[in-house]
């Protein structure tokens, strides 16, 4: 039974990746991952996501907007895919998640003076005021961080800068704290000259992927996406595509 079953994905992964097909793709204003440069969406995720789509024959567009308008879509079904995501039970309910692109960290970041340090145990975090941005892995990674931790109350945000200008004028009090994307904290922390911020320990590694609707993307697609996403990854073109963002590749996985 269990070879019969495989056979029959293995036919429906080629059948997928034979038919052309016309794909909706939203995301987000996410700098360094995404963003929209005169009007058009760019950035090391959709690098990929085109290389990936042509050699499936994939015709796929990509719209940036609003995290919430794009998620919204996507649970929906107005949309074909969705980026970026991070594999959890909660995207996995809506979406095939494909193998991760690009590798991220979740790193805790406290005004400059403060003696928090983070090395694994939550119970440093107890008393304190937490923001992060949501919906979103972030606030999902908060969320189970401060389970069980006494006094700690976290503050969903709207987006990255604010969750990082709160921080920076003591919004969130002497003791507050930001889980944030280390990559995103660096780039507000330049743009915006937020000199009184300073990492305080590293909560958790993990990969950005796609993710592809499952009220109107089947298995056989999802699975066509992955191994062309693991063929990218093992030839060494997805390094080669994130380089010039100065960000790092997963590992391969199928």
């Amino acid at each position: 039974m269990k070879a019969q079953t495989l056979a029959m994905l293995v036919v429906a992964t080629a059948a997928a990746q034979a038919q052309t097909r016309d794909l909706r793709f939203v995301t987000e204003p996410f700098p360094p991952y995404t963003y929209a440069t005169d009007g058009r969406a760019a950035g090391p995720m959709v690098d990929v996501l085109q290389v990936a789509c042509a050699r499936l024959a994939w015709r796929c567009d990509i719209e940036v907007l609003p995290w919430r308008r794009a998620l919204g879509m996507a649970q929906r079904g107005e949309v074909e895919g969705i980026f970026t995501v991070v594999d959890s039970p909660e995207r996995r309910q809506y979406f095939h998640v494909s193998p991760p692109v690009i590798e991220g960290r979740y790193v805790l970041f406290t005004r400059a003076g403060s003696g928090l340090v983070y090395s694994g145990d939550a119970h440093v975090l107890a008393g304190r005021t937490i923001g992060a941005y949501g919906p979103s892995a972030t606030a999902l990674t908060l969320e189970a961080l401060i389970d069980g931790v006494p006094r700690v109350r976290s503050e969903i945000e709207p987006d990255n800068r604010t969750v990082l200008r709160k921080l920076a004028a003591g919004r969130y009090g002497e003791d507050g704290a930001a889980l944030i994307n280390e990559a995103v904290a660096q780039g507000f922390i330049r743009d915006d000259n937020l000199t009184n911020l300073q990492p305080a320990g590293l909560v958790k590694v993990f990969g950005y992927s796609f993710g592809l609707n499952r009220q109107n993307m089947d298995l056989g697609a999802a699975l066509a996406l992955g191994r062309t996403l693991y063929e990218l990854c093992r030839s060494g073109r997805t390094a080669e595509l994130l380089k010039p963002y100065g960000l790092p590749p997963s590992p391969c996985v199928k």
